[in-house]
């Protein structure tokens, strides 16, 4: 497989050999597209944890969010932790 990338991409992947952070090009690519990978799978594992509670309020069985009293919750959580 042969691929173009973009120039900045492209330096990123020879310093990262050239440091010697990755044995070869292959490696950067490969490790990069593992992540990838892995972030899709969280992104999927998400979703299947949301999607009750989403079929829920599609039912018209959610309760409205009081946005103030959310922020307020967190302005004061967060001025505990200081």
């Amino acid at each position: 497989m042969s691929v173009s990338m973009p120039p900045d991409i492209d330096t990123f992947v020879h310093q990262a050999v050239a440091t010697g952070m990755y044995e070869s090009e292959e490696a950067v690519i490969v490790a990069g597209l593992r992540l990838l990978q892995e972030r899709e799978r969280r992104v999927e594992e998400l979703r299947n944890e949301l999607r009750p509670a989403l079929e829920e309020l599609d039912r018209g069985r959610g309760k409205p969010l009081n946005m103030e009293a959310i922020i307020q919750r967190g302005r004061e959580r967060f001025a505990e932790q200081q």
